[in-house]
């Protein structure tokens, strides 16, 4: 029993480090059919695995749009959560 809570100590923990360590600032993604504007603050319920991979985190780069779709499209309709249409992500 000790080590079960141990183990959910563990977990939480981790998942309350890489929440705090998460930018806080919106990160402003270039596209041709307008910018998307991603808040960190928005997706803490997402480990940062799904997007950044294992790891230590570390910055996209420019992504390309389909890595850009895979990622946030296929996440937000498997989840019903999230937008999924275009004008909903790209702002002009």
């Amino acid at each position: 029993m000790k080590r079960l809570v141990s183990a959910v100590v563990a977990v939480l923990f981790a998942v309350t480090v890489n929440a705090a360590n998460a930018p806080t600032e919106p990160k402003v993604l270039p596209a041709k059919q307008g910018n998307v504007t991603f808040k960190h603050t928005t997706h803490r319920d997402v480990k940062c695995e799904r997007c950044h991979g294992a790891g230590e985190p570390k910055a996209l780069g420019k992504l390309a749009k389909d890595k850009a779709h895979a990622l946030c499209q296929t996440c937000h309709k498997e989840n019903k959560k999230g937008p999924t249409k275009c004008v909903d992500c790209h702002r002009k």
